[in-house]
């Protein structure tokens, strides 16, 4: 009897566990889609507004929370910031910012994106017109789905983002409800069809069929466990130490020539673009760690990586 009962109990104990992971994931599921429609008629600064005092309030961004303290730290050390990071509220922003502008189809952000992709048109719609070979290079600011949305709006329309991990983890259904032609392929990855897809993407660049997206700022433990990730590093010297980068950009550009456009994004009651000078193939190495710490120095705040535990400071 007393076997029975206590079988009974474990059995009874799962069923209800069950119930309620299903009960709060139907809820979850539930506020997600109301908050999508919220976004696509409520002004989306009124709605970061109440975002930003819920996570003071520490109601908002809790799975988040353990970044802060690795990011403020960071900053401190790098650049001496005596402000705080909130990271946080950086990765809240930008998943509200993302949902947005994907599946809440929000006017104002998607006109802004559109506003960015001008900005960014009248740099590489030259190039095009010219037949120079060119590769767009976004670093990790506000949201990197918003980089690459606006990377894919300018000439000529059409653009492949390349990574450091699976492409098959980017949902295109997702991808598509922004109204833009945006795929992904993957640098390490041993997938044979994914490989191809690279070769094909660097054609389609050479021949200005259409644009490779790369952020050039990835902390090269992201790719630590990639095929080939120790031969990809870049030294360099950042914030006056000695540093890797991820050398993908310096790779891709040198194979055909191209000029390189970094540029981030930032957001303000509102998303804005920076532009930096065009960058020659043969200058990428020299320039890039240049790029990287200017930015960082410049807007903290929008850094999405500050949380990363080694940054760019790997020993091996």
């Amino acid at each position: 009897m007393v076997r029975f009962f206590i079988v009974w109990s474990v059995f009874s104990f799962k069923n209800s566990a069950g119930w309620l992971y299903n009960a709060k994931r139907n809820f979850s599921q539930g506020t997600l889609i109301l908050l999508r429609k919220i976004m696509r008629y409520l002004p989306l600064p009124v709605l970061l507004t109440v975002a930003k005092g819920l996570c003071a309030l520490r109601l908002l961004g809790r799975s988040f929370r353990l970044r802060n303290a690795v990011a403020n730290e960071n900053t401190r050390c790098l650049i001496g910031k005596t402000g705080r990071v909130d990271a946080a509220w950086v990765a809240v922003r930008r998943r509200l910012l993302e949902e947005a502008a994907t599946w809440g189809q929000n006017p104002a952000l998607l006109q802004q994106i559109r506003a960015c992709a001008a900005e960014l048109d009248a740099v590489v719609a030259p190039l095009h017109q010219q037949n120079i070979p060119y590769i767009l290079a976004p670093l990790h600011t506000v949201s990197d789905v918003l980089a690459a949305m606006v990377g894919a709006c300018v000439t000529p329309g059409k653009a492949c983002v390349v990574v450091s991990s699976s492409a098959e983890l980017y949902n295109a259904q997702t991808r598509a409800l922004g109204g833009i032609d945006l795929t992904y392929c993957s640098i390490h990855q041993q997938n044979k069809t994914l490989a191809g897809s690279l070769m094909a993407l660097i054609t389609d660049v050479a021949t200005g069929r259409q644009n490779m997206i790369i952020f050039p700022d990835i902390s090269p433990d992201y790719t630590l466990q990639a095929e080939g990730a120790l031969a990809a590093k870049l030294p360099c010297r950042l914030f006056g130490r000695s540093a890797k980068l991820h050398n993908g950009v310096v790779r891709l550009s040198g194979v055909i020539a191209a000029q390189v456009v970094f540029y981030h994004l930032s957001y303000h009651n509102g998303l804005r673009i920076h532009i930096h000078p065009l960058v020659s193939s043969q200058n990428v190495a020299r320039e890039l760690p240049d790029i990287i710490e200017s930015t960082l120095r410049e807007y903290p705040q929008e850094w999405l990586l500050w949380h990363s535990h080694s940054l760019f400071f790997i020993n091996h």
